[in-house]
C-alpha cells in the first residue's frame, strides 16, 4: 500500500526504495569486499566499521573452537548495508526528491517532454514486470 504526503498529495518515497537499487536485487548476505564495493570504499574500511560498529552484522568462524578463531568471516545482510547508507546521507529521499524538482524547473519544454517519455517508459517497463505482462496502452 502506498503511502500519500497529505501536504503535496504525492507518494511517500520509503528509504528502502531510494537507496536499495545499489544493492544486487537477490542477494540477502554480503562480504566486505562486496559490501566496499557498493560504497565505493576499501574492504579494509568496511571491516574497520564493522569492528567500531558503525556497519552491524555477524562475525564467525564456524571451524575454529570458541576463543582460538584466527581468521574471521564477515557477514553483511541486506537491511544493515542500508541502514548505513541511511546513516551515513546527509539527505533523506525527500530531500532528494525537491531537489530533482528544482532541476527539472530550469528545463525547457521539449526536454521535459524528452525526459517524461523516458519515465513513461520506466514505468511501463516495471509495471509490465511487475504483473508478468505487457501493460496495455489504451489503459
Amino acid at each position: 500500500m502506498e503511502m500519500i504526503d497529505l501536504k503535496c498529495n504525492t507518494p511517500v518515497i520509503k528509504s528502502y526504495e531510494h537507496f536499495s537499487f545499489l544493492l544486487p536485487a537477490v542477494q540477502r548476505w554480503f562480504s566486505p569486499k562486496e559490501m566496499a564495493a557498493i560504497i565505493g570504499k576499501t574492504d579494509q574500511y568496511v571491516r574497520n566499521a564493522f569492528d567500531n560498529q558503525k556497519i552491524l552484522g555477524h562475525l564467525l568462524n564456524g571451524s575454529a573452537p570458541k576463543g582460538e578463531e584466527k581468521r574471521r568471516t564477515y557477514m553483511i545482510p541486506r537491511e544493515n548495508i542500508l541502514l548505513f547508507l541511511f546513516e551515513t546521507a546527509n539527505f533523506s529521499p525527500e530531500d532528494f526528491m525537491e531537489r530533482l524538482g528544482e532541476i527539472l524547473k530550469n528545463r525547457s519544454v521539449s526536454q521535459l517532454l524528452k525526459i517524461q517519455s523516458q519515465i513513461d517508459n520506466i514505468i511501463h517497463s516495471r509495471t509490465s514486470n511487475l504483473f508478468g505482462r505487457r501493460a496495455s496502452t489504451d489503459d
